[in-house]
């Protein structure tokens, strides 16, 4: 492609997202520096009520790395709370990998990178519930342009929330699936070598897979970085949202609250289904989509049942477990929760963690959309509810900071970008202050423009007509070489 049909085709993209999902619009016309952008993050009103409430949410979240880190965990990882919590929403519960998930605590946390002090931890809410086999992911990792596999193919489609504790020998399974020979004797003694430093990390307080990719992760975010740096890096640590929204729920289910009276009160409930069905990540029944507020775990496979509400119960929509229908009792529903026989939705989560305990969300460009639109529901249902009083409360912060959807790093090498995952930086010896120095500088529109393409990917199969869509031929890749002159 010459420049003139790159450009075209990149404008194109920029045009249809803003014509069918507007609120990216002002994403583009940003023209400040990704250092100015990230600072603007967490300048926000604060609220009395929310600050008050997060007391539990902290609270909840230290208990979790207490027990993955030992007791010490929040001196020995400098864990420092905001007053009020703003928090990467965005993050899949899975070992690092795709450049769009690598880069978004940088974007987040500029100013706690190339520090002359160790930096407060950046704490991440991830999706904890998403299969191995996910586009972000795809069973495992990739490195040098090669899959390199955690999951055998049976287990791919499992929910990660269900996993037991793993050994992550993808050597092993490498050699078994004949892809080990596609591997040079350099990229072999890497691999080995990352699989010698994630055997030999402290599991012991894991009770399961994803406690296990809390602990990974933690250790490998300071090799994506030069090892000047990483003395004063802040710890990156996930906790999955379906377990803090599980403990701080539990924590309210006494408690009347508009998140309680959707278990308990019918009419509410009712009001609640046709309030927010047919948005994204809520509920859409025709369509056999989403679930009404739990996912119920299957009896022997894992993976999750999706129920819908009949009368005054929650029903698997599979005829064959009718019989592990559940109850809108406080007594069961709590029982149910603390034995992982039922997981909250989205819907849930969101209302919980975001709109019910005010931590203000960091998104990507799905929940970018969804989440406004899912607060806007909230807004118009409780100023017509005795809850009325809490509409100042989530309208006391706006959703508005994408964190994701921006590919940040990248390599040249005999005169071509590419695009760098995770393994790749750490093969490389990690990022250096001075690229770090030299992106953060670049304008955020212009980092938006470069990741166009798995922007346009994500909202052109949500919100884009079929007869309008393009498949595009530019690349990050080929947008970098266009936008950075100084790699």
């Amino acid at each position: 492609m010459d420049k003139k049909q790159i450009e075209s085709e990149k404008n194109l993209m920029i045009s249809q997202i803003k014509k069918y999902s507007p609120i990216f619009k002002r994403f583009f016309d940003i023209n400040l520096t990704l250092r100015q952008y990230s600072k603007g993050i967490y300048d926000f009103k604060l609220n009395k009520v929310y600050i008050k409430r997060q007391e539990i949410v902290k609270k909840e979240i230290l208990l979790k790395f207490n027990t993955l880190f030992g007791k010490d965990c929040q001196k020995k990882l400098n864990i420092n709370f905001t007053e009020q919590l703003a928090i990467n929403i965005v993050d899949h519960h899975q070992v690092l990998n795709h450049p769009l998930l690598i880069s978004d605590n940088v974007i987040a946390n500029v100013g706690k990178f190339n520090c002359k002090k160790r930096q407060d931890a950046i704490v991440v809410i991830s999706s904890g519930d998403v299969p191995p086999n996910n586009y972000f992911s795809k069973n495992g990792f990739q490195f040098h342009e090669k899959k390199v596999p955690i999951f055998s193919n049976s287990e791919s489609e499992s929910n990660s929330c269900l996993l037991p504790k793993r050994d992550f020998n993808f050597i092993e399974k490498l050699k078994i699936s004949k892809k080990w020979s596609n591997f040079t004797p350099e990229e072999k003694n890497f691999l080995f070598e990352q699989y010698k430093k994630i055997s030999s990390l402290d599991f012991s307080g894991c009770a399961n897979y994803n406690d296990q990719i809390t602990v990974i992760v933690n250790d490998s975010w300071h090799y994506l970085f030069e090892d000047k740096l990483r003395k004063n890096l802040p710890e990156l640590l996930y906790i999955t949202q379906e377990e803090l929204t599980t403990n701080c729920l539990l924590k309210i289910l006494d408690d009347k609250n508009y998140i309680t009276e959707i278990l308990f009160n019918k009419q509410f409930r009712n009001k609640v289904l046709d309030n927010f069905r047919g948005i994204v990540v809520t509920w859409n029944e025709k369509e056999n989509k989403g679930t009404h507020f739990f996912w119920r775990k299957h009896p022997f496979e894992n993976r999750l049942l999706r129920m819908y509400v009949r009368d005054e119960e929650l029903v698997p929509c599979d005829k064959e477990f009718e019989n592990l229908k559940v109850n809108f009792e406080k007594e069961e529903i709590r029982d149910l929760l603390i034995k992982k026989e039922i997981f909250p939705s989205l819907f849930m989560i969101f209302g919980v963690l975001n709109f019910y305990f005010g931590i203000k969300p960091l998104v990507g460009q799905g929940s970018i959309i969804y989440l406004n639109l899912i607060r806007d529901g909230w807004i118009n249902l409780l100023k017509e509810s005795e809850f009325k009083d809490e509409v100042k409360n989530i309208q006391s912060y706006e959703i508005d900071y994408m964190i994701s959807g921006l590919a940040l790093f990248f390599q040249k090498a005999a005169g071509q970008f590419k695009t760098l995952y995770a393994y790749d930086i750490i093969y490389n010896g990690g990022v250096s202050a001075k690229y770090l120095d030299k992106a953060f500088e670049m304008k955020f529109g212009d980092l938006l423009a470069m990741s166009i393409t798995g922007t346009y990917d994500y909202i052109s199969q949500k919100y884009i007509p079929d007869n309008e869509k393009i498949k595009p031929k530019v690349t990050a890749d080929i947008l970098a070489e266009s936008l950075i002159d100084w790699l």
